[in-house]
């Protein structure tokens, strides 16, 4: 049996605290913003845009105009998973919590409470940090594989797996000549070209936003020989050219979205083997506003918290963070979970491709 501590941490405040602290740690939250749902579960429309682009008709006086088609209409679901990580305190500061609670402490127990909002911290830290891995697997394979509820045996295989329906031509797309790391071979004007193209099919003529690059894969292009022909210096060909100038090469070109350096961010692995890229640094990733968004649900505990009036209702959704005792065994644990799920919105917006 558990119940929450509330006496010496208030879940309100401890929540509040977590949550500032750990504010702005999502990367790619600009793309996938967080959006609270009053429940577990998850319900998306998913508007088909490759037959938006309809043309009206001139029609004679006196006749009624021909009939548009309006574009059809998916809807997709699921459940969204819990996810969080908790820290237990020691004997000494069980010890020292509880002659808080009896009223018997010494200025040298306070600090006991110190370490209970720093495991907080770190905890919903933690949570942050699997958001962000979820993020990197949606922006690279149009889904969120979790490992971690799949079989313990063969967890790779049989993850479970929630997928967006991103078109199969926006997916696992390569350079239609030399991988960019050619520099000398490597078209990487024409293959942005040639992505767009095929972008603007399945998305009504609409073009791309941005194309997320890594920093290696920009070093690349600055050595680029197909780049750097394009860009003459008082009549003779740079060896190396500035980030700006590419820039400047491809718009001129025809290229329509810029290329954003995000590719770069490193969280700790799920299998504890170092600290890596969420994202593969060879990866172009084809992106546009309202791609998509983080959904964070209500947990059981925030809903108990809630309804015992610990936290207010409104602030269930998100990150909460909560002190609980359990008698047997005995343990004092601070928690920081959520309900959490990054979705794709608009599966048409994303297109991946590997160089």
């Amino acid at each position: 049996m558990t119940e929450f501590i509330t006496d010496v941490v208030d879940p309100a405040r401890l929540t509040g605290y977590v949550r500032a602290a750990v504010d702005g740690m999502l990367p790619f939250g600009g793309l996938l913003p967080a959006r609270n749902v009053d429940d577990i579960e998850y319900e998306i429309s998913q508007i088909d845009t490759t037959g938006a682009g309809q043309v009206a008709r001139y029609r004679s006086w006196d006749t009624a105009p021909p009939l548009g088609k309006r574009p059809g209409i998916a809807i997709i679901g699921g459940e969204i998973p819990p996810l969080g990580l908790s820290m237990r305190l020691n004997e000494k500061d069980i010890i020292r919590l509880n002659k808080i609670r009896a009223g018997i402490a010494e200025r040298s127990d306070q600090g006991v409470v110190e370490t209970i909002y720093g495991d907080a911290v770190n905890t919903a830290a933690a949570v942050q940090n699997r958001v962000t891995i979820a993020h990197g697997d949606l922006l690279t394979t149009g889904s969120v594989t979790l490992t971690e509820l799949g079989d313990v045996e063969d967890p790779e295989t049989n993850a479970v797996v929630a997928t967006f329906d991103v078109p199969g031509t926006q997916m696992g797309v390569t350079p239609a000549g030399a991988v960019w790391s050619n520099h000398a071979a490597a078209v990487p004007v024409f293959d942005l070209k040639a992505w767009e193209a095929e972008y603007r099919r399945n998305n009504g003529g609409r073009n791309p936003d941005a194309w997320g690059i890594s920093s290696e894969i920009m070093a690349d292009l600055v050595l680029n020989t197909q780049i750097r022909n394009l860009a003459p210096v008082m009549g003779t060909i740079p060896g190396i050219i500035s980030e700006a100038t590419v820039a400047q090469v491809l718009r001129a070109a025809g290229v329509n979205a810029p290329l954003v350096v995000m590719n770069d961010v490193e969280r700790p692995a799920l299998d504890g083997s170092g600290v890596g890229r969420v994202i593969d640094e060879r990866k172009v990733i084809g992106l546009r506003a309202g791609i998509g968004a983080t959904l964070f649900g209500i947990t059981p505990n925030a809903a108990t918290l809630a309804g015992n009036g610990r936290i207010a209702f409104r602030d269930a959704p998100g990150i909460v963070a909560f002190v609980q005792q359990s008698v047997r065994p005995a343990a004092i644990m601070t928690t920081a979970e959520g309900v959490v799920l990054p979705v794709l919105t608009d599966p048409n917006g994303l297109f991946v491709a590997t160089v």
